[in-house]
């Protein structure tokens, strides 16, 4: 198979995994609502997702960079649209737990192993570029799921609107199954963790935080504070994925004009400015929904420099052990976020949890400029070739 027809094949794949995403993520808190669960229980949801994603993360990354990115890759795109789909066929608290655990385990393989993969297919590219560009690639169709999710809730239910995008997401894997791809493998099964690969699962765990304490939550608030309609708050998170989408193909003009330290330092204190003034008193519809979007934009630029930059601190061989440990921090963050976040929402604290996001935020920042900057093990463009945070 030529080299083409393989990324071809991978990115169709992707954009049916993401579009079925974009349908599940979307309805997804508001089928748990449906369901009579309460805020603080809905929190523990997510919560259980993260903490199964984080521990198969960490424990599995050193392995899937052994059995070889891509068959792994395979298998979490198989696994992630399962969790999804018992999700939408349980009833009780438990199973929706087994959907929320099964799913997360898919998620973090497929996190830990879909930029490998990508980096394989297109060799002599900059990382950074690479993969801010695949990151904006699925959240434009993750976008045109999540707003086809909005007008499908109201026509189908939450129930049959979260099957449907389970079922979009399943056509994936069958077409995974073509892609082939030449893994680099390592020779030993599991292996301790480098040096750069524990300080980016520390990073990670700091922003996974951050995010958590707020951006799982922000539709339950636009329907729970605001009162807004369904179809305006699909319409606000389709946005938000745009937005996401447009703060990604914007880091390589930054990288160009700025570089990477100052593009770093400047959206993280972007990220900051923007969540503490979001979470000034409660202010009107159309300036928390402005103000949410901007955040969404700004917190998605630094994510792809700082992968690109701890990439090329780490050995080929241990690329999948550092994503897997860098999703085992996130997730890990994520889950603490959430389960702080759900009883601060339930107990009416949108500011202490903007106020709390700000903070992490900010601790990530300072974390990255306490790093001491490492040889290149491959090759950068030498205009984005500081390789430190400063």
């Amino acid at each position: 198979m030529t080299t083409r027809r393989a990324l071809i094949l991978y990115l169709g794949s992707e954009i049916l995994l993401s579009t079925g995403i974009g349908v599940v993520l979307y309805i997804q808190p508001f089928y748990y609502e449906s369901l009579g669960l309460s805020d603080a229980l809905i929190g523990t949801l997510f919560a259980v997702n993260s903490a199964v994603s984080g521990a198969t993360a960490f424990f599995l990354g050193s392995v899937a960079d052994r059995l070889g990115a891509s068959r792994v890759c395979k298998l979490a795109t198989l696994l992630l649209p399962l969790g999804y789909l018992l999700t939408g066929l349980s009833h009780a608290f438990w199973t929706l737990c087994a959907g929320a655990a099964l799913s997360g385990f898919g998620a973090s393989l497929l996190l830990c192993t879909e930029n490998v993969v990508l980096g394989t297919l297109l060799v002599g590219t900059d990382k950074a570029h690479v993969l801010s560009r695949f990151v904006a690639l699925y959240t434009l169709v993750m976008a045109v799921g999540t707003a086809a999710s909005g007008l499908m809730s109201q026509a189908v239910g939450t129930r049959d609107c979260l099957i449907i995008g389970a079922a979009i997401s399943l056509c994936a894997p069958v077409v995974r199954v073509f892609v082939k791809v030449v893994d680099t493998k390592s020779q030993s099964l599991f292996r301790r963790p480098s040096k750069a690969i524990l300080q980016m699962g520390v990073y990670a765990l700091l922003f996974g935080c951050a995010s958590g304490l707020f951006t799982p939550f922000a539709n339950l608030i636009l329907q729970g504070r605001y009162h807004t309609a369904a179809g305006v708050t699909a319409t606000v998170s389709a946005l938000a994925l745009l937005m996401t989408a447009a703060g990604s193909f914007g880091v390589l003009p930054l990288l160009s004009r700025l570089g990477r330290p100052r593009t770093v330092r400047y959206s993280f204190l972007g990220i900051v400015l923007v969540s503490l003034t979001l979470g000034i008193g409660l202010p009107p519809t159309w300036a928390f929904v402005a103000l949410y979007l901007l955040r969404t934009a700004v917190t998605s630029v630094p994510g792809s420099i700082v992968d690109a930059t701890f990439l090329e601190w780490t050995n080929p061989t241990m690329h999948v052990q550092m994503f897997g440990v860098r999703v085992f921090g996130n997730s890990m963050g994520n889950a603490v976020g959430s389960l702080l976040g759900g009883h601060l929402l339930s107990r009416g604290g949108v500011t202490a949890m903007l106020a709390g996001s700000a903070l992490l935020f900010a601790a990530a920042f300072f974390y990255l400029r306490t790093l001491r900057a490492k040889p290149p093990l491959t090759p950068v463009d030498s205009d984005n070739a500081a390789n430190d945070f400063r």
